[in-house]
């Protein structure tokens, strides 16, 4: 995979979950560090997961992601990436309804024909805690 493979699925999280399952093998591990999350071969709770991204109403909030860096081939890769977002409610416990807020990530993957079959992501949660206090 690479850098415009990246910027097209991490494209796919505000815009519904139907494409973004397309990319994912029956098989696969999924973690979310920051969350706590782990999912293996459950596409279920992975849409359920990925479906908390998904934006219903505009006006009041929005996810925007972007890749800006790409190492690795189409077997193993990771990226790097940033997330803002205009919070519709309370985000980890805080108070975050109205506010704007923009972090980075890094996301590992793994590939099997072509297919996501290991992905791990970990953001850094201080910004997003220092913008909300600040806010």
């Amino acid at each position: 995979m690479n850098l415009k493979w990246a910027q097209h699925w991490i494209g796919l999280f505000a815009n519904g979950t139907d494409e973004l399952m397309t990319l994912y093998s029956p098989s696969f591990q999924f973690e979310d560090v920051n969350f706590g999350i782990q999912i293996k071969d459950d596409p279920a709770a992975l849409r359920k997961f990925f479906s908390g991204f998904v934006i219903s109403n505009p006006e009041l909030s929005y996810n925007k992601f972007d890749v800006f860096d790409y190492v690795g081939d189409d077997k193993l890769g990771s990226f790097q990436w940033t997330w803002e977002t205009k919070h519709a409610g309370d985000f980890l416990g805080r108070p975050a309804a109205g506010k704007i807020t923009k972090t980075r990530g890094v996301t590992v993957m793994g590939w099997k024909d072509g297919k996501i079959i290991l992905e791990r992501s970990i953001w850094d949660a201080i910004p997003v805690f220092q913008q909300l206090a600040a806010a």
